[in-house]
């Protein structure tokens, strides 16, 4: 007893027409949902490494632009300190020239050199003054900026 079976070739070729306009509808749609050419590497392997190549490349510049911003903000807090700096060393060179006044009188004088030395420790303190934990003043090479 043989067994016959019949196919319809027609059916057949209609299914994978069908499977692969499937296939072709749900990359379609994909691209059109996600706003991307390129939404898997079979789509276009060089595309997608160029694109991967300039993704790198914005992060990078990203994080260079951060650490200019950072460096700015470093140079900002260095020059308002600076600028203290400046107001504390002329209020002094102010007090020294009145206390060498001939008509000032004694307490007049101790007044000048008490405010003069609260000057002082304020400028050491100013020496002293962080950034993010950074001395705004280095004064040796150890506290350079470090490469990983």
């Amino acid at each position: 007893m043989s067994v016959t079976i019949n196919t319809n070739s027609a059916a057949t070729i209609a299914k994978n027409n069908l499977n692969n306009s499937n296939t072709m509808l749900q990359k379609s749609l994909n691209r059109l949902s996600s706003g991307l050419r390129i939404t898997a590497p079979s789509d276009d392997a060089g595309g997608l490494a160029v694109s991967m190549k300039l993704s790198a490349a914005i992060k990078r510049t990203d994080a260079v632009n951060t650490n200019l911003m950072n460096a700015q903000s470093f140079l900002q807090t260095q020059d308002g300190a600076f600028q203290s700096a400046g107001k504390v060393l002329d209020r002094m060179s102010e007090l020294r020239t009145m206390a060498q006044d001939i008509t000032k009188n004694t307490s007049d004088v101790e007044n000048y050199s008490k405010e003069f030395i609260e000057l002082q420790r304020q400028l050491n303190q100013m020496r002293h003054e962080k950034f993010n934990g950074i001395s705004a003043f280095a004064t040796s090479s150890s506290s350079a900026v470090n490469t990983p």
